[in-house]
């Protein structure tokens, strides 16, 4: 019995061993590409995020799922170029200096998003949302920069109006 013992710990001492070497290389790819480059999409500039894809929080997928839900609790509704503007707005605000430079850090600030705060984000997203994000990633950004949106027959806060207008899409007023 203790042969086999042995035998069984001594493979697992080798699988731990490969895993960690995989993911050592892994690392060392993701750190030394760091900045995504995407090609921009229909002739816009390509977008720059910061990405730590060892980091679990901000793993690419968990960013393009928690983007998709974001779009889709805030945007349903929208017309799809719309719901891709919610997404530019997210990412950027991930470029500017006001805000958190990860997209979950965005999307959580206190009181950024109303999806957020009602817990809408965590309903089922529509499918439209996941193309829209990955639009958004990919640096399509209808909104010409915007870093606020709004419903103007839903929101009323006077701060909005101290912001400079850029465009509406569909419902929403997107600002800078």
């Amino acid at each position: 019995m203790p042969k086999k013992v042995g035998k069984s710990v001594l493979a697992i001492t080798v699988f731990v061993a490969v895993v960690t070497v995989l993911w050592y290389a892994q690392l060392r790819a993701a750190r030394s590409a760091k900045t995504a480059d995407n090609q921009g999409i229909e002739g816009r500039p390509a977008y720059k995020a910061q990405m730590d894809l060892a980091d679990p929080g901000n793993s690419y997928s968990y960013n393009y799922e928690l983007m998709a839900r974001v779009i889709s609790a805030e945007a349903k509704g929208e017309p799809y170029i719309g719901q891709v503007a919610v997404g530019a707005v997210i990412l950027n605000r991930l470029n500017h200096p006001h805000f958190p430079n990860t997209i979950p850090g965005v999307i959580f600030e206190p009181d950024a998003f109303t999806a957020v705060t009602t817990g809408h984000v965590w309903l089922p997203p529509v499918s439209s949302s996941y193309r829209a994000a990955q639009d958004a990633l990919a640096g399509w950004d209808p909104t010409g920069g915007a870093i606020y949106y709004y419903n103007p027959a839903k929101a009323t806060n006077w701060w909005v109006a101290t912001r400079t207008f850029i465009v509406q899409i569909g419902k929403h007023l997107f600002l800078r």
